[in-house]
């Protein structure tokens, strides 16, 4: 088995539906279709060099951000827009097809997420994969995300930040 497609946490079992493998194009391929994405961004974001590549990111794609935990003093002090919310939180407002997303505009039909604590993660996901079929889930992080619809392998800071610099290009 590619060790790049293995959870990073071993005791994370997806079940019979499993993350397809992600590369920069495909996931840039997902953010085209998309119509409304969303960007949710976790506490291991709130420093460089992520912070930067994120603000790029959000700003190529026009996403609105939203941040978990204590991410969003640090993108605010260093004047990147955001909404704060809860990780258990912003996760059961996107379950609702219902909900008007960030802004009132409508439902979100895709979630990238990135910098967020695996575990937390991995049950966020897990969550939306059961709970909210009106939603595609990527992952941007470094380690692979086996319950989101679509995750960046595991790979090591340097090929991470390639990735992420593709990312920043339409």
């Amino acid at each position: 088995m590619n060790d790049r497609v293995i959870p990073w946490q071993p005791t994370v079992i997806a079940g019979p539906k499993q993350a397809l493998l992600a590369t920069p194009e495909t996931a840039k391929l997902m953010l085209r279709k998309s119509k409304r994405p969303l960007f949710v961004v976790g506490p291991y974001a709130k420093n460089e060099p992520l912070m930067g590549f994120i603000k790029d990111i959000a700003e190529t794609w026009d996403l609105p951000i939203v941040t978990t935990a204590d991410t969003f003093k640090s993108f605010n002090e260093n004047g990147i827009e955001s909404n704060y919310y809860g990780i258990v939180e912003i996760t059961n407002l996107l379950k609702d097809p219902e909900w008007k997303g960030i802004g009132g505009e409508g439902p979100h039909d895709l979630v990238m997420f990135v910098g967020c604590i695996y575990y937390i993660a991995s049950q966020g996901l897990s969550t939306l994969k059961h709970f909210a079929p009106h939603l595609k889930t990527l992952t941007i992080c470094k380690y692979f995300h086996s319950n989101a619809d679509a995750s960046f392998p595991n790979m090591k800071d340097e090929e991470w930040e390639k990735y992420l610099e593709k990312m920043s290009e339409k």
